[in-house]
């Protein structure tokens, strides 16, 4: 009777770490279940031990997690599912930063903005909106605001 709960716990076990992997609740709760049924079976195999069946169960379940949390990323499958990669300057990234030196500069629209579109500003093409109001393309239009990188534009004759 005793094999059943050795069976249940590491079921589990392999339960729970599957939910570390496979996020959804459905392997955390049939884990936990398991590791209940495993107690209970141990517990109803030698009633005088139940605090210490308990305990070893709950030490071992946490020391597993905790090994599999460490473990896991050295494997081919953990290697896989983290992005290593930094986005760094070095590497050639950089976020959009805010231009304030576009408040006032004239552009022509690129695409239709309604109200979102691109326009032409200094030979560039940069996303913008409007203030509210549909413009087509090849109209000329003036920056009026530009807050992170949200830029809004008018159109000259207003």
């Amino acid at each position: 009777m005793i094999w059943w709960a050795i069976l249940f716990f590491l079921i589990g076990i392999v339960m729970i770490m599957a939910e570390l992997i496979l996020p959804g609740l459905v392997c955390g709760i049939l884990g936990t279940a398991s590791l209940v049924a495993s107690c209970a079976i141990a517990i109803s195999w030698r009633p005088d031990l139940a605090v210490p069946i308990i305990m070893a169960e709950a030490l071992s379940a946490i020391v597993c997690v905790i090994v599999g949390f460490y473990m896991f990323p050295k494997t081919p499958f953990g290697r896989a599912m983290i992005h290593s990669k930094t986005l760094s300057p070095e590497s050639g990234w950089v976020s959009d930063e805010s231009d304030e030196t576009l408040v006032g500069a004239l552009g022509e629209v690129y695409t239709a903005l309604r109200p979102a579109g691109s326009i032409m500003v200094r030979g560039k093409r940069i996303t913008a909106v409007s203030n509210g109001e549909f413009i087509d393309a090849g109209v000329a239009v003036r920056v009026i605001e530009v807050s992170g990188n949200r830029i809004v534009v008018e159109p000259v004759g207003k």
